[in-house]
């Protein structure tokens, strides 16, 4: 089996060589431009040692560069390492060591020094798309290299990739991926939402992690990908009118920040065919929200790094039938998707729970990662008889709808009831004045643990800390209401946006060790 990073994009560049596959600003490259450069610096890679499955690091930053450098390993044999541009010094130094990485590459001249910190301490050959003192110049070496692709065919099982979590657990976890996951990935992306040779992708995510699945779909169906280097709001209302974007894919928070942001009222959104939020629950005044001011474009479904395929998928139909049965389903994150995947919630002991039971998702597809770097006790513990436990709390109504809970780890015990964060969050976020919220466990004497939140606000609006209580007591449970509620300026992220509840929580924590607590 070819490498599919490197299979699709040779297939679509001899389909349709001169389409436009990448736009970088002013910059363009057609299929047959990214085909070539792509060959060169594999060829290159090849010449400098590298051997199949190779470990290849490469600090990441949305720029064509990205893109070619991803292609061109895949293509030489080796296994691509994304370094989250986000991530730290430390983080970087970790995962190069960890995945025993071959060489680390620098995108350009400013994230040179990252690349060579990151190295530190390894056996890493540190290599930069252009000149610099003490570094490998990959740009110039492939520049006397043939277009020609080499002819490397692997077993499906091959390893492709090695993703590390963003560490919002703690310390970043390798997760593996092989030719054959990634390509069912790949196919269901793209098969899923449809993508066609006409479609122009907007890649304002980190294309190492989520934004990497609209990279994916382009390269699967001949659509064009236009790159922003990162998330800015005014830029992507900006960029969606330019080129005539037909698809994005956010996290709910970006796409609070877009229906909010000054320039949304009298942008031109008209261009756009599929909103894909994902990637953390969503409350259901913000889906309200985005399909009164988008229409019927919107998407959903549950995916993590260990299976990141469409598992389950709500469509805009679906969505449109949630509004207008009240609105429950609204938060959902769909159903199974319609081949491929099963998915099913679980007791511990791996048991089906009954219907809208509160358990363990798990999903058994072909996308699911065959095990975790140099972890044989995670693979143990996750991986059972085909099956993912994916570690994230949900529950299935009656007609198969899945709605997410929480992590595990983020479960809240007060005085003997379980309360699941994001619902008190879904609570928090209808209030009018709330942008952002989290929830979290505090020590309580008397019931074990509390309930606390954090907000941040929207623009122009003002709220106190007893009102938005209050709010809660008219929608919640009593033993949900959180017993405080601090007003911040801003939340706590991980580097792909997702918000750190165990950040708020460690400061009420420091002093319990094992970070439990108990009646006193």
């Amino acid at each position: 089996m070819i490498h599919p990073y490197s299979y699709y994009p040779a297939r679509t560049a001899r389909r349709w060589p001169d389409r436009i596959a990448l736009i970088d600003g002013e910059r363009r490259r057609t299929y047959r431009e990214l085909d070539e450069a792509a060959s060169r610096l594999a060829q290159a890679l090849i010449r400098q040692g590298l051997t199949p499955g190779d470990r290849v690091c490469v600090v990441q930053e949305n720029r064509i560069e990205y893109v070619e450098m991803v292609i061109a390993i895949a293509r030489s044999g080796g296994a691509v390492v994304p370094l989250l541009g986000a991530l730290t010094e430390r983080e970087h130094a970790f995962m190069v060591n960890h995945a025993e990485g071959r060489f680390v590459v620098a995108l350009g001249d400013e994230t040179i020094p990252r690349a060579s910190a990151a190295a530190k301490g390894s056996d890493a050959v540190v290599m930069a798309l252009g000149a610099a003192e003490g570094v490998l110049d990959l740009a110039a070496l492939a520049a006397a290299e043939p277009c020609q692709a080499p002819d490397i065919d692997r077993p499906p099982d091959s390893l492709a990739q090695i993703l590390y979590t963003s560490g919002t657990t703690g310390r970043p976890k390798g997760v593996t991926h092989n030719y054959a996951s990634v390509s069912a990935a790949m196919g269901a992306w793209a098969t899923a939402f449809d993508v066609g040779s006409e479609d122009r992708v907007l890649g304002q995510l980190a294309l190492s992690h989520f934004g990497g699945r609209g990279m994916d779909a382009c390269w699967v169906a001949g659509a064009t990908l236009v790159i922003l280097p990162a998330a800015d709001p005014k830029v992507m209302l900006a960029a969606i009118a330019e080129h005539q974007i037909t698809m994005i894919l956010v996290i709910p928070t970006l796409l609070r920040m877009l229906l909010d942001h000054l320039d949304a009222k009298n942008a031109d959104l008209s261009s756009l065919r599929a909103v894909v939020y994902a990637a953390a629950p969503t409350a259901p005044a913000l889906v309200r929200a985005s399909l009164e001011r988008l229409g019927p474009v919107l998407y959903t479904g549950f995916g993590q790094t260990e299976a990141y395929g469409m598992n389950t998928f709500m469509g805009p139909a679906e969505h449109i039938e949630a509004l207008e049965g009240g609105g429950e389903r609204l938060v959902s994150v769909g159903r199974e998707c319609a081949a491929f995947a099963q998915v099913r919630i679980c007791a511990e002991d791996g048991v089906e729970v009954a219907v809208d039971e509160i358990g363990e998702i798990c999903v058994c597809a072909p996308w699911t990662t065959p095990g975790f770097w140099k972890n044989p006790e995670l693979d143990v513990a996750r991986l059972r008889e085909g099956w993912l436990r994916t570690g994230d709390l949900g529950r299935k109504d009656a007609e198969g709808y899945v709605f997410l809970a929480d992590r595990m780890e983020d479960k809240i015990i007060t005085g003997g009831f379980n309360v699941y964060p994001a619902e008190v969050e879904g609570g928090l976020a209808e209030h009018v004045a709330v942008a952002e919220c989290a929830v979290f466990a505090i020590p309580d004497k008397k019931w074990g643990e509390a309930v606390r939140a954090a907000v941040t606000l929207r623009e122009g609006h003002r709220v106190s800390e007893e009102e938005l209580i209050a709010f809660c007591k008219e929608n919640l449970a009593r033993f949900k209401v959180p017993k405080a509620i601090d007003i911040l300026d801003e939340l706590p992220k991980s580097p792909v946006g997702k918000i750190l509840r165990r950040v708020l929580r460690e400061a009420f924590w420091k002093d319990h060790i094992g970070g439990v607590h108990g009646a006193e």
